[in-house]
């Protein structure tokens, strides 16, 4: 969904500044390298990890996520190409999101664009959030599709990697490391 089908990476980063700021640092393109495709909870861990701040990492994960929330209230400026492509796509193939957003915040975005797929699954839901395929197996088990069978759209080089560790095909649109993600998707 991020950056694929809404512009979303303004509202992360706007997140993800705020978070730094609660524990006193700033934003780091290096950093955020890290972990561009995770979910909330990871992205507040890896932050977490990197700087060792006296907040507890329960707390920056809650900051993380809120800050998303909030952020993403009202707000839904789709892709060029990505509403209508979807449109095209949705009375022949069986459909689903599965993203690092929280699920509010996936539910909110689809009724902005008016998109309805078949699945909605938050990394936040399964085991493991991206660059494991967890989230990914668990929509193709949702439409009772075999991953084999399955297309991602990916736009992060952690989300392609899940994706291709899935067992699934996976297309890119990317948002960065561009010779990376060339190299690994379909």
């Amino acid at each position: 969904m991020d950056d694929l089908l809404v512009r979303s990476a303004p509202i992360w980063r706007n997140a993800e500044v705020n978070l730094l700021a609660a524990i006193g640092q700033r934003w780091s393109a290096e950093v955020a390298a890290r972990y561009k495709g995770m979910n909330a909870f990871d992205v507040a861990r890896v932050i977490h990890e990197t700087y060792r701040p006296a907040l507890p990492l329960a707390e920056c994960q809650r900051l993380m996520r809120d800050g998303l929330i909030a952020g993403f209230a009202g707000q839904a400026e789709p892709m060029p190409g990505a509403v209508t492509f979807v449109k095209s796509c949705a009375r022949k193939y069986p459909m689903a999101v599965a993203s690092g957003s929280p699920l509010p915040v996936i539910e909110g975005v689809m009724r902005a664009l008016g998109l309805c797929f078949d699945v909605l699954v938050s990394s936040e839901s399964v085991a493991h959030g991206k660059p494991h395929p967890d989230v990914f197996l668990a929509a193709a088990k949702a439409l009772n599709v075999s991953p084999a069978m399955c297309l991602v759209f990916e736009d992060s080089l952690i989300g392609v990697t899940a994706a291709k560790a899935a067992g699934m095909r996976c297309y890119s649109v990317p948002s960065g490391h561009h010779a990376e993600i060339a190299a690994l998707a379909d």
